[in-house]
């Protein structure tokens, strides 16, 4: 729960302390005076003295104006009373129960019933003939006393006080604002707490609200110029060697933390002061608060991240390193598994590899539901071709082949060399119609750019032959499928080669 504090008790040390030597100070006057005597001049006192006399005197003309038992004469002395005296509002000479003579306003004046006794402003003075009460002399002066603050205020003895509170104040706090900065601030820590704060290894210093160094560790000053130490009393801003650390464009960070009494933590800099050894340091800055949560300070430390970040370089280079490494290795990886699972001619899957696959990509379809083809291919005549060009011309017409096959096939086709000159290829997802249609797409694209692939080989014909089954049509597995394949393979090349023959295309030929 937050307590609205008093404004005396928000303010600066220098004002609470002005403040009370202008108490001190105000007290003491009018112990004197109460005392003493003579100090203060009793205005009401004075004014009752005079207004007394003036009453006395008046009386003593209103009786002898009452001889010549004239009413204008009375008048006349009244109204020439009113005038020479300003503080003298109204006046009536009373004769049995009625006024004979009234001067000024004296029904307004007057506020004294007729048995209530005289006050400082209605005075009534009795008036004898022949020794005998014949009536009274009323006197209504101006009020004694101020009427509202505006005339308080205006009055000598109110203006003068005020005027001494006020020049004391801004005195007395302009006086303590200037000692209190020559005070040594040294006193203000004890020594024990300077020794604690000494062993510790990380850099404090303290700071009070005018950014004057109160107290510097030993650790501090180490990350100086020559590890000089720090004379209390200085202006951090003085510090050239800390304050050139700063990042560009941060400021002066004890300033931001005491003017907005939050902490300012994690800033990074880098000290260059002591020659031996750049350090990087982090600096911390959190405000000192007193009791009522005003900032009174600041808490300025810094920790030396220097071997760490050393170790962390060196960490991130080995990091680096090992990472090159990994690299290397999953290159070599992958090179191992290229060669272990590509034919090294033509580059399609070898046999190990492709049946491998095959396995798993008949297993899925089964699991799916869904139809998978597989085509046996090889090359028309090949024997005839290294025959006429030697083994280094087939493997040339291998390799167009290949790559030739490699073009029409979808992304998920299997491709693997199977043995000499003959190839492999699963579909997944086909039916056999689909099938025969993509062989009888391959059989035309390598027709027609085979052969031109091996330009050098003059006037070579390079086709295939191929057969077709589907997954399911009395085949399940992979041997019985691959079989019926090659046996329709071995149909399109006795019925002529260059051509696609599918496995259901049999039972329509008479047995030879």
């Amino acid at each position: 729960m937050n307590i609205a504090l008093p404004p005396l008790l928000r303010a600066g040390p220098a004002t609470r302390v002005a403040f009370g030597l202008v108490s001190l100070m105000v007290s003491l006057l009018m112990l004197s005076d109460l005392f003493v005597g003579g100090f203060l001049d009793d205005r009401v006192a004075d004014a009752r003295r005079h207004r007394q006399l003036v009453a006395e005197s008046v009386a003593t003309q209103v009786v002898q104006a009452l001889r010549s038992d004239s009413d204008d004469d009375l008048r006349t002395l009244l109204a020439g009373v009113l005038r020479r005296d300003p503080q003298l509002r109204s006046a009536a000479v009373i004769g049995g129960a009625a006024p004979r003579v009234v001067a000024g306003d004296h029904a307004h004046e007057w506020r004294l019933g007729g048995t209530e006794p005289s006050t400082i402003d209605n005075l009534r003075m009795t008036l004898l003939a022949d020794g005998r009460r014949w009536g009274e002399l009323q006197l209504a002066f101006a009020p004694s006393g101020p009427q509202s603050w505006r005339e308080w205020l205006g009055q000598p003895l109110v203006a003068g006080v005020l005027l001494m509170i006020g020049l004391g104040f801004v005195a007395f706090q302009l006086y303590l604002r200037r000692a209190m900065r020559y005070l040594d601030p040294s006193a203000a820590v004890p020594e024990r707490v300077r020794t604690a704060f000494d062993t510790l290894t990380e850099a404090v210093l303290v700071l009070d609200t005018g950014s004057r160094v109160m107290l510097a560790n030993n650790a501090f000053s180490a990350l100086g110029p020559n590890a000089m130490p720090i004379r209390t009393g200085t202006s951090v801003n003085d510090l050239a060697w800390l304050v050139g650390a700063l990042p560009e464009g941060s400021g002066r960070p004890w300033q931001r933390v005491l003017e907005t009494n939050r902490p300012l933590l994690g800033l990074e800099m880098r000290l260059t002061a002591n020659r031996e050894r750049i350090r990087d340091v982090v600096l911390n800055c959190t405000p000192i608060n007193d009791g009522f949560h005003r900032a009174r300070g600041c808490l300025l430390t810094m920790s030396d991240v220097t071997e760490l970040h050393e170790r962390t370089e060196g960490l991130r280079v080995a990091l680096v390193e090992l990472h090159a490494s990994r690299e290397e290795i999953r290159q070599k990886n992958e090179e191992l598994t290229l060669l272990a699972t590509r034919d090294a001619l033509t580059g399609c899957l070898n046999r190990r590899a492709f049946l491998a696959d095959s396995e798993r990509a008949i297993a899925a379809a089964a699991a799916a539901g869904q139809p998978l083809c597989a085509i046996m291919c090889d090359v028309d005549h090949f024997k005839s071709i290294n025959d006429r060009f030697g083994h280094g011309g087939g493997d040339e017409v291998l390799k167009a082949v290949a790559k030739a096959l490699g073009r029409g096939l979808r992304t998920g086709d299997l491709l693997g060399r199977y043995g000499g000159e003959e190839f492999c290829i699963v579909l997944p997802n086909a039916t056999l119609a689909q099938g025969r249609e993509i062989a009888e797409r391959l059989r035309a694209e390598v027709e027609a750019h085979a052969g031109s692939a091996v330009r050098h080989l003059a006037d070579v014909q390079v086709t295939m032959s191929f057969g077709v089954e589907q997954l399911g049509h009395g085949a399940a597995q992979f041997d019985a499928l691959v079989d019926r394949a090659d046996q329709a393979l071995y149909h399109s090349k006795k019925t002529g080669r260059n051509r696609v023959t599918a496995w259901t295309e049999l039972a329509s030929v008479p047995a030879g």
